[in-house]
């Protein structure tokens, strides 16, 4: 039994490390006891407690917040950018994920204090779903390293397997896509079936990080070759 405790802490521990080597976790669930940080396309900020969420696919469409003692419903449409306060789990993946990046943080365009905090960054961006685009909010992964190529969340997509357990599952598996845009351009969905054939596409101009990422060919280190084409010159 000890032996199985310790195996298991050890994963745990294991997994959190993968996680922080990795991309800011994908959020579901948040907090309606801490405020969310609002900004409309006319750049006014909104401050206010979370009242109710409306999605549609897994993706936010409408935002109720309590200002003061008032409820006010923002559109999709309407918003640049939000921070949106994680519960749980959730929170204290984001926390350890920033923790060990804050001596690369260069980004100023991205509050460091909030994602710290354990808030997730959502943008409205132009997506390809298909043929056509949309502008959906859709909420950034890559804060660190996100000058060139900027990496969102898919809330739709599988997992690799995990790891368990005596039955119980320790540490999830890799999302097996995202939505990658470059600037510019709409984003459109990453696969992990599709990677080595995106290389080109996704670190135009990179020469040596392509050859590197195709010998490797592993979806595993995604993150880090963003992070290295982030850098790249």
């Amino acid at each position: 039994m000890k032996t199985t405790i310790k195996a298991v802490a050890f994963l745990l521990l294991s997994s959190t490390i993968i996680q922080a080597q990795g991309f800011l976790s994908g959020f579901d669930r948040f907090s309606k006891k801490k405020p969310a940080y609002v900004t409309l396309q006319n750049g006014e900020e909104i401050e206010g407690e979370i009242n109710d969420l409306d999605r549609r696919k897994g993706l936010i469409e409408e935002i109720t917040l309590e200002i003061g003692k008032k409820k006010k419903t923002f559109k999709s449409s309407e918003i640049k950018s939000m921070y949106l306060p994680a519960s749980g789990l959730s929170k204290l993946n984001n926390q350890m994920d920033v923790a060990t990046k804050l001596d690369k943080w260069d980004n100023r365009s991205v509050n460091l204090g909030h994602i710290n905090e354990g808030y997730a960054l959502f943008e409205l961006t132009e997506v390809q779903i298909k043929k056509n685009t949309e502008m959906l909010l859709m909420q950034l992964v890559n804060p660190t390293s996100c000058s060139k190529l900027r990496v969102y969340f898919d809330p739709w997509a599988p997992q690799t397997m995990g790891v368990g357990i005596g039955g119980m599952t320790v540490a999830g598996g890799l999302d097996k896509s995202y939505y990658v845009s470059l600037p510019n351009k709409a984003a459109f969905k990453l696969q992990k079936k599709n990677y080595v054939e995106s290389l080109p596409i996704i670190f135009e101009g990179c020469e040596s990080l392509i050859k590197e990422a195709a010998e490797e060919d592993k979806w595993k280190e995604l993150a880090t070759h963003v992070e290295t084409y982030d850098k790249c010159e």
